[in-house]
């Protein structure tokens, strides 16, 4: 089984479990370029919302569910599911009220744990091979006027992988 990072799978029938696990290590791929990037670039990814938080939880929706299967079509080795599962472990050891200072989306551009996060995101990029994809998004917003001023209702992103 062959994997394209540039290929939306999303539009594919994801009840056929090949592109359904394309999909999910897809979006695997998308959340370490984020976990990658700089600050500024994380929260113009994430959007409106915690960012930390977001990009922590995304992380461990796609490895924790999926990393079995992505190693039975062999899209992983063990070896880079231990680096993943090194990162997934970063994240909990400072979870809940252990490290409040390391999800506070104010510091995430100074707090030099979020740059050993970046870190290990890129190096995990590059053993997977992944280090010349970028993100790109669309985003849509929608607003309501409240006698409180504009008030966002909803928000849609769609993020799709490109060639550097």
């Amino acid at each position: 089984m062959k994997f394209e990072p540039t290929y939306n799978y999303g539009d594919t029938d994801l009840t056929i479990d090949h592109n359904l696990i394309c999909w999910k290590f897809g979006e695997l791929i998308k959340n370490l370029i984020t976990l990658s990037s700089n600050a500024d670039r994380q929260a113009e990814i994430i959007g409106i919302g915690a960012t930390c938080d977001e990009m922590a939880l995304e992380f461990d929706t796609y490895l924790t569910m999926s990393y079995n299967s992505f190693l039975d079509h062999n899209f992983l080795t063990q070896d880079q599911v231990n680096k993943l599962i090194e990162l997934d472990t970063f994240f909990i050891e400072r979870s809940g009220d252990k490290s409040p200072d390391f999800w506070d989306d104010f510091t995430l551009e100074i707090n030099p744990e979020w740059e050993i996060v970046r870190q290990k995101a890129s190096n995990i990029l590059e053993l997977l091979g992944m280090q010349n994809l970028a993100i790109e998004f669309d985003r849509e917003e929608e607003y309501e006027m409240t006698r409180n001023g504009k008030r966002i209702t909803m928000q849609s992103t769609k993020i799709r992988l490109v060639y550097k």
